[in-house]
């Protein structure tokens, strides 16, 4: 099952849209702030695995036990605050990679494999992450979200995760068909890389000047 399922997950933009969206929804419900920075790194985070390989992809960083144990914490000390994230974060694995291939949803307790298994560079997969991004920058646009990124002293040096996250599809880092990022996704990708080096360039300026 490893083999098969490991070459499928949705890309950072989808990620970022999936987290977004999500994140931003539940922070409005739960009457919360977020941090954009935070909620676009925690988006992707799970994907972590990649870089370590001695894990499974879409294993113990994509289990729901994994997110709560990891999480606790966090709603210990920020209470309600810490919804949006961990929204994120279930993002990342119930939407984003289970319509991709699946994901070890209750790992440890279960080494089973939930999903539906829509290849990541299928057209359908593509346009969908299309759509997704356009809905999300207008949102952030339209919200004036996006000019949290264009300040500093906001947490935008974490961005370099995020920044990782869609420069490794782009320099063919990654396993299976990962490591192939589709034409269409090229545009959006390098919106993203710009937006988050001007974001982290501005922060780093701040603290040298």
């Amino acid at each position: 099952m490893r083999c098969i399922l490991e070459g499928y997950a949705t890309f950072a933009i989808g990620h970022f849209a999936l987290g977004y969206l999500s994140g931003t929804a539940s922070s409005r419900l739960s009457k919360v702030k977020t941090n954009l920075p935070l909620l676009l790194v925690v988006s992707v985070l799970p994907d972590i695995d990649l870089i370590f390989r001695f894990l499974q992809h879409r294993g113990p960083t994509h289990s729901l036990i994994t997110f709560t144990v990891l999480m606790a914490p966090f709603f210990l000390i920020y209470r309600k605050r810490a919804v949006p994230y961990y929204v994120a974060l279930l993002s990342h694995s119930f939407i984003g990679d289970f319509f991709t291939g699946g994901v070890e949803l209750f790992w440890p307790l279960s080494h089973s494999w939930f999903g539906v298994d829509i290849g990541v560079t299928s057209l359908t997969n593509v346009a969908i992450e299309l759509a997704l991004f356009a809905v999300t920058l207008a949102l952030m646009v339209g919200t004036r979200d996006i000019l949290s990124l264009l300040h500093s002293g906001n947490h935008n040096l974490v961005l370099f995760i995020a920044f990782g996250a869609v420069l490794g599809p782009m320099l063919q880092f990654g396993r299976g068909y990962e490591q192939f990022l589709p034409t269409l996704l090229i545009a959006p990708s390098l919106f993203y890389l710009g937006l988050f080096i001007y974001s982290m360039s501005i922060e780093l300026w701040s603290k040298i000047r």
